[in-house]
């Protein structure tokens, strides 16, 4: 079934768009308060499922309602299947386990590596409706906003700094590709117990493995089959779109790197025919692994017109490692800097969250920080659309942001190498691969 909502992209010169499914609505959610708001107001009214994926959730007043409602929805006898990245949300753990006790199916990703993690933010309603982007569920998102630096803001909330992030709610028939996608990421997790789940201990681990199926539901997942052959614009709209979900813990295949590289190669090939295309991308940690490098390098090589955004030393959110990462990013990228690729950094205090970025005639957004982490060790999720309103929403945010953000040139790189320790430089050169 997985196979026939969304066609494997076999060759990594696959342009995505050719996989996409019609009559789609597309909704940008660039303010914090509104996404948990829709957030809240989707799993209020959900009637069937409720598919929940996250990195980050905190036991703040968003990750204590967020409990309450999927509570009551799994008493109500709805699907619900929660997704949780056990190493980033340890003080979370005592409720993700009491969702259990409410009937709801969940998964604590514990993998025995420490590099591997679940990093998708994905809420799925009913097969039909969903909410994908780059925010997790903390009051940290819940303030995000393109503003969320100014000196008022932070006064008012007492923060050091907010995040600007960007999330779309998406409704048609890629929700219920991305529905069929998460079903098989959660079977595969499932079967494969990679949980940190007291109860393999309570039952023994023969007899658990023995129950899962019936443990996590696997026979009775809900489905969605039906609304993917909606393709009424009166019922949703207008946009063709292609979900991706990305495991590299579960499989060997990189289909998000693939749709990337397909649109970077699409884009080559029509500047090459004498039509002239640009890429813009937001990536906040910059690390990106070779096969990325040499198709933008390629690519601007061909005359496409590239610009990439990334947060500074000033805006990151990785105080503690930002040297090291820092450093990783410059050994990554500098084929792109001798290339003459225009890298620029974030320059305000606020941390650059957005993950996405236009590629000739085609947006893509989700979690996806385009670094070697995300592609290598981590789940993620993104979709692509040849939607012609949102790839212009998107073009006029980058437009507004490059006046917020200095150039890496080749003095910037000699100033931050000359002043970074040996050893810092050796960890990132080294180990930029799991960054």
């Amino acid at each position: 079934l997985f196979l026939h909502v969304v066609p494997l992209m076999a060759a990594a010169d696959s342009f995505p768009m050719r996989a996409g499914l019609n009559s789609n609505l597309i909704t940008p959610l660039k303010d914090g308060a509104q996404l948990m708001a829709k957030r809240m107001e989707l799993i209020h009214n959900a009637q069937r499922s409720i598919y929940f994926s996250t990195f980050s959730i905190s036991p703040d007043e968003i990750g204590k309602d967020i409990f309450k409602m999927l509570c009551i929805k799994a008493k109500a006898g709805l699907d619900i299947r929660v997704l949780i990245d056990h190493r980033a949300n340890k003080d979370y753990m005592d409720y993700a386990l009491k969702l259990k006790d409410c009937k709801a199916h969940v998964i604590l990703f514990r993998p025995g590596s420490r590099f591997y993690a679940i990093h998708e933010k994905l809420l799925i309603i009913d097969g039909e409706t969903l909410i994908m982007g780059g925010s997790g569920y903390t009051r940290t998102y819940k303030l995000h906003a393109f503003d969320s630096y100014k000196e008022e803001k932070l006064k008012e909330e007492k923060i050091n700094h907010g995040w600007y992030d960007v999330d779309y709610q998406v409704t048609g028939p890629v929700a219920c590709s991305l529905h069929y996608q998460f079903q098989l990421n959660f079977k595969r997790l499932a079967l494969m117990v990679a949980d940190y789940n007291p109860d393999i201990w309570w039952y023994g681990w023969d007899n658990f493995v023995s129950m899962r199926e019936e443990y996590y539901g696997l026979k009775k997942m809900s489905s969605c089959k039906r609304h993917l052959n909606e393709e009424s614009s009166t019922i949703n709209g207008n946009s063709k779109a292609v979900g991706i979900l990305g495991n590299p813990y579960v499989t060997s295949a990189r289909p998000i790197l693939k749709a990337h590289l397909g649109a970077i190669l699409e884009a080559q090939t029509q500047t090459i025919q004498g039509n002239p295309k640009e890429i813009t991308l937001y990536a906040p940690y910059f690390i990106p692994g070779g096969k990325f490098v040499a198709a933008l390098v390629a690519a601007h090589k061909a005359g496409v017109k590239i610009r990439i955004l990334t947060n500074s030393l000033k805006s990151t959110d990785e105080k503690a490692h930002g040297k090291i990462l820092f450093a990783a990013m410059i050994y990554a990228i500098r084929p792109l800097l001798n290339a003459g690729v225009e890298v620029r950094m974030w320059n305000e205090n606020s941390t650059l969250h957005r993950k996405g970025g236009v590629i000739g005639d085609v947006v893509f957004f989700g979690s996806d920080n385009l670094d070697n982490r995300a592609q290598e060790y981590q789940s993620e999720s993104v979709m692509y659309t040849d939607d012609a309103v949102v790839v212009d929403d998107m073009k006029k945010d980058f437009e507004r942001d490059v006046a917020h953000s200095e150039v890496l040139d080749a003095k910037f790189v000699k100033r931050f190498l000359d002043s970074t320790s040996g050893l810092y430089k050796w960890v990132g050169r080294n180990f930029k691969k799991y960054f």
